[in-house]
């Protein structure tokens, strides 16, 4: 019998398959395929793959020095679209994300990334819209100057402002001295479920035009500042793009307010007077929404003095030291 199970064992053993050595350093992917490989999963139609792989990407984003092989614009172009997916974790791990990202590699695309910010401030979902705020916060955190300065990045998230807050604007005049009024419907005034948004919305309302109003030199003006900015050479992309020189003309909303009186004498114009009776009736609401509202007023305040009240001298005195200066240089 034991030479019977020994030949029986030993005829196993011819179909059974041999285990092989898996060299995992030459086989595993390296870390850039990885990278995209993840990157390509925050397509995916399953929420915690998206989710995952957003995960994944933070890490590496957050590594020192951050590991990105694709770079930022790239990065953008892949994400972007993430501002409005339908799943509450996924739009929380990409918010993560975002806030690795350095803030010099984001400020050259806040144009493309505020038109999917205001989608999402937009979206016909309140929690899409409340995380729309976050990405708000965040791109103004990072990059609220370039913001306030650009193409379309003024008048054009103020409407939206005005649309969710559901308070009345004015709209732009389409003939020469014929104007109207339009009003939203609230969807977040007086809510049970989302009364929490109303004061969120003002407060984030507040810091955009916190930066849009804030002056552009902490001390008074004088003629060899103003001659210094004429002076200059440009700094910024696209210096004298608000000219249009090169460029299809744009409408107002589309305009760029690169100076804090441009920004100031438009807000006035298209939607001073909403505002103000918008923070008024909330100001009477109490609790939450009147400490926000009440901190917004002061705000607007602070930030509607016009700049002559902040020089030691009338603008007319002024350009004329100015112009006195340059005769003489």
């Amino acid at each position: 019998m034991g030479s019977s199970a020994r030949k029986k064992k030993e005829k196993q053993k011819d179909f059974q398959k041999p285990k092989l050595k898996q060299q995992l350093t030459e086989t595993a992917p390296n870390v850039t395929e990885r990278f995209k490989h993840n990157l390509s999963l925050t397509s995916s139609r399953s929420d915690t793959q998206r989710r995952d792989a957003l995960s994944y990407l933070t890490g590496q984003l957050s590594t020192n020095p951050p590991t990105n092989p694709v770079g930022t614009p790239n990065l953008l172009q892949k994400l972007l679209p993430i501002m409005s997916d339908a799943s509450g974790p996924v739009r929380g791990q990409l918010l993560k994300l975002l806030r690795t990202l350095p803030a010099d590699e984001i400020r050259p695309h806040v144009e493309k990334i505020i038109l999917y910010i205001r989608g999402a401030m937009t979206n016909i979902s309140q929690e899409i819209k409340d995380d729309g705020l976050n990405y708000m916060e965040w791109l103004l955190d990072v990059a609220g100057d370039d913001v306030v300065s650009s193409a379309g990045c003024w008048i054009k998230p103020l409407k939206d402002f005005m649309s969710v807050l559901g308070w009345t604007v004015r709209v732009a005049p389409t003939a020469p001295g014929k104007g109207g009024w339009t009003s939203a419907p609230r969807t977040t005034f007086g809510a049970k479920k989302h009364g929490h948004s109303f004061p969120r919305q003002m407060m984030v309302l507040a810091k955009f035009l916190e930066l849009g109003f804030k002056p552009e030199l902490s001390r008074p003006w004088s003629a060899s500042d103003l001659l210094d900015n004429i002076t200059r050479v440009p700094r910024t992309p696209d210096p004298f793009g608000y000219l249009g020189l090169f460029k299809p003309p744009r409408d107002e909303d589309g305009e760029i307010y690169r100076n804090r009186e441009d920004r100031q004498d438009i807000f006035q114009r298209r939607f001073g007077e909403a505002v103000e009776t918008g923070v008024e009736m909330a100001k009477k609401e109490g609790g939450a929404a009147g400490r926000a509202a009440a901190f917004l007023d002061q705000v607007l305040k602070d930030g509607l003095v016009m700049l002559f009240e902040t020089t030691d001298c009338h603008p007319g005195e002024l350009l004329l030291v100015v112009l006195r200066a340059q005769e003489s240089a």
